[in-house]
């Protein structure tokens, strides 16, 4: 007892050194394959720093309108001093004095409305009579400090271009929704490269929470959305649903264990191989993947890990009486050391996989089997080596059905036939193409999201479109062909498209804008002939003179500039054009789209090598399709290398065959449960599927010979204490828990009864 309760305590501190040693990582985008084609490929890496993965978006209601804006100004400041935030929109974004003085610098060289037209008397006339009338308004400081240098308006039709967001309605330096009851409206950029990085994100989130918790919002409510939001929930459901189950699958098994080998000695006895397989799985893990574990890996790891539980079962179940652990361990050991080779085979194919996820997955499991199946022979009789643990017999109805149930090979042969007509009647197992459908995010909140973007105007993450790669020139100069194309869609196919170019023109645009000015000396008569007859002095456009004669000479600003003088615009540029290794990639965001069909055909007349149409929902779906056949086709070669061993380690290809009978037949019977029931095949379907492969090998190598009573009750406590740990997860309401408890429990069971049924039977006399 004393060695038992030191291993377990050596295992506990291991376990905790490596869990501060190693980190694990949690961003999702590191679990997808790369992509298979240039959407694809851009699709990837958009999911781990895009910009449309780190959007917050919020409403705050519930409070007069003053009092909303006030709590929107202050919830901003917040976000802003916290260094966390890219970009934070609120209403109250202004550029400062530098900034200001840049952009009024580049003005003619960044306006659309630069162009020779623009300059001559006939158009400057109606400018300088608006100037003489708005200097007789409020606004006469402002136009007074910049009308005379750019009559034209250039620098204050830039800024309302930059800083306003004309779909939406402001009051009191906040933006408030324009339908519904008083909401202010905020939007949030996550730091770059958070991506689909959930630690980060929750980080953005709580941020965002405490900001508005200091800003003493009173009645107010916030409404908070994005990315981030649905990570978080999804994550708290998850943490829910997994607490819940965990403690009445652990109170069944324990009462179960217990109540069949009446020992407390056998839990611990259980936790032993377990411990010692995640253990070594974890370390190993990180040893092949440079000292980090997916988090992903880790929780599927540690899943298919359950079936080391039937290893230490099997132990105390098949010991004979007054035979020590050890000799009981040394008879079992082929055919346990079988099982765990066959089942860590299975596994490891995966190796070849060439993603990620799949990798680190098949050397978790794969890693923690053998290990656990080792401590099992070794460690566990010299930890209780005059331990007397032994199951109770079964009660006799249970052991009549199951001696009844032997050597029904017809029975079990018209099952797994009625199972594969079935899946080919029904068309063969469907897989899941929606993420939403394996979403545990309220369809509430999915819809407040759907709302908050609505009234933000945000982008929808539906369509975009890839710009480049290429040189920053390359890429503006696409964006402004897209630009120029999309413009007929606008007003009904989509609301708006945000483009880098809306911010920084390409370096020719901006070129040809210089060429579009008027010569000093004809800009002056010009203006001289458009002053006639209104009360300016004759050298009051000097500043505007000069600014012509400067803009000649100025070179084209670039990101870089941008972002050493405006760091407001470089912030709201910067998701749309970005470096990448050598080259710049752009992004176009789309607003309000109405007409994705018209989109994708806008990108095939453009023919635009530069310019690449994304549809996110297919492309999304392409991902899934291939992780699945990747996965789906690894665990086809594992199979085969199983079905190998099988056969070299029975010494008969036919004996191989008949073991691997109830495994083939139980995943039968799963897919054909699963298709009639209506569940669309997810990565977790197929995951819990080799989970029950290796259950079944157990079961069915341990019955294969000439197996007693004993042997069938060990089986059946092995299959009892699967369904109490894992069979609970069904009932969960989080989709992807649902799917795996699911899948085990019909497998388990199947595997089960499908093993009794083909093992011989029993001789009248015996």
């Amino acid at each position: 007892m004393r060695r038992l309760a030191a291993a377990l305590l050596l295992l506990a501190v291991l376990g905790g050194v490596l869990g501060t040693q190693v980190g694990i990582r949690a961003d999702l985008a590191e679990f997808l394959p790369p992509g298979r084609s240039p959407a694809s490929a851009f699709l990837f890496r958009e999911l781990q720093s895009g910009a449309a993965t780190t959007l917050l978006l919020a409403g705050i209601e519930g409070a007069e309108p003053a009092e909303l804006a006030r709590v929107s100004r202050e919830t901003a400041a917040g976000l802003r001093a916290s260094g966390r935030f890219d970009f934070v929109g609120d209403g109250t974004t202004t550029l400062g004095e530098a900034e200001q003085a840049l952009l009024f610098r580049y003005r003619y060289l960044l306006s659309p409305e630069t162009r020779p037209g623009a300059f001559t008397a006939a158009a400057l006339r109606p400018k300088l009579e608006a100037l003489l009338e708005g200097l007789r308004t409020a606004a006469s400081p402002l136009l007074a400090r910049v009308g005379f240098a750019d009559p034209t308006g250039a620098f204050l039709g830039l800024a309302r271009a930059f800083v306003a967001e004309s779909r939406l309605e402001t009051r009191d330096g906040a933006w408030f929704a324009t339908e519904g009851p008083p909401r202010a409206l905020l939007i949030a950029r996550a730091r770059s490269g958070a991506g689909l990085d959930a630690e980060a994100q929750g980080e953005a989130v709580a941020t965002f929470r405490a900001a508005f918790a200091a800003a003493k919002p009173g009645p107010a409510r916030l409404l908070l959305s994005g990315p981030g939001v649905f990570a978080s929930e999804a994550a708290a459901a998850i943490r829910a649903d997994i607490r819940l189950i965990t403690l009445a699958s652990a109170g069944l098994l324990a009462a179960f264990l217990l109540w069949r080998y009446r020992s407390l000695l056998l839990l611990g006895l259980v936790a032993v191989p377990l411990a010692a397989g995640t253990i070594a799985g974890f370390a190993m893990t990180a040893l092949v993947s440079n000292g980090a574990v997916q988090g992903i890996a880790l929780g599927f790891g540690m899943t298919m890990l359950g079936v080391t539980v039937d290893y230490p079962l099997l132990l105390a179940s098949l010991r004979r009486p007054e035979e020590a652990l050890r000799d009981a361990a040394r008879r079992i050991w082929p055919t346990l050391r079988l099982a765990a080779a066959s089942a860590a085979l299975g596994l490891a194919a995966m190796l070849g996989s060439g993603f990620p996820g799949l990798v680190q997955l098949g050397v978790f499991a794969g890693t923690g089997l053998l290990a656990a199946a080792a401590t099992t022979r070794w460690v566990l009789p010299w930890l209780l080596p005059g331990a007397r643990i032994a199951a109770r017999p079964l009660p006799r109805p249970i052991r009549a059905a199951l001696g009844a149930l032997r050597g029904r090979r017809g029975l079990a042969g018209g099952v797994m036939l009625g199972a594969a007509v079935l899946l080919l009647a029904l068309g063969g197992p469907a897989w899941q193409r929606d993420l939403a459908a394996l979403s545990p995010v309220p369809r509430a909140a999915q819809a407040l999201d759907g709302e908050l973007r609505r009234q933000l105007g945000a982008p929808d993450v539906r369509v975009l479109f890839a710009l480049g790669p290429g040189t920053e020139a390359e890429v503006l100069a696409a964006s402004e062909r897209l630009a120029e194309a999309a413009a007929p869609l606008l007003g009904h196919a989509l609301q708006g498209i945000d483009l880098p170019s809306r911010y920084l023109p390409a370096e020719a645009t901006q070129r040809a804008r210089q060429a579009a000015l008027p010569a000093p000396e004809t800009a002056q008569a010009a203006l001289a002939e458009a002053m006639a007859g209104l009360p300016f002095r004759p050298s009051a456009f000097a500043p505007f003179l000069a600014a012509i004669a400067e803009s000649h000479g100025l070179p084209p600003l670039t990101a870089t500039a941008l972002a050493a003088g405006a760091p407001t615009l470089a912030a709201r540029l910067s998701p749309l054009l970005s470096r990448r290794g050598e080259a710049v990639q752009g992004v176009a965001l789309a607003q309000g789209v109405a007409d994705p069909a018209a989109l994708a055909d806008l990108a095939r007349r453009l023919d635009d090598p530069k310019i690449l149409f994304i549809d996110v929902k297919a492309e999304t779906e392409g991902l899934l399709d291939a992780y699945g056949r990747a996965t789906l086709l690894w665990a086809l070669a594992g199979g085969v290398l199983v079905l190998g061993l099988l056969g070299l380690g029975l010494g008969s290809p036919w004996r191989a065959l008949r073991v691997a009978g109830p495994i083939g037949g139980a995943l039968l019977v799963t897919l054909a449960v699963l298709t009639l029931l209506g569940e669309a095949l997810t990565l977790f379907h197929l995951a819990s599927l080799l989970l029950l492969a290796g259950l079944a090998i157990d079961y069915s190598l341990f019955l294969a010979g000439d197996a007693t009573d004993d042997t069938m009750g060990a089986i059946l406590n092995c299959a009892t204490s699967t369904l109490l740990t894992f069979g609970l997860l069904a009932f969960c309401g989080t989709p992807v828990l649902h799917g795996i408890g699911l899948t085990v429990s019909i497998g388990v069971a199947s595997a089960f009864l499908l093993a009794c049924a083909l093992a011989p039977k029993i001789p009248a006399h015996a």
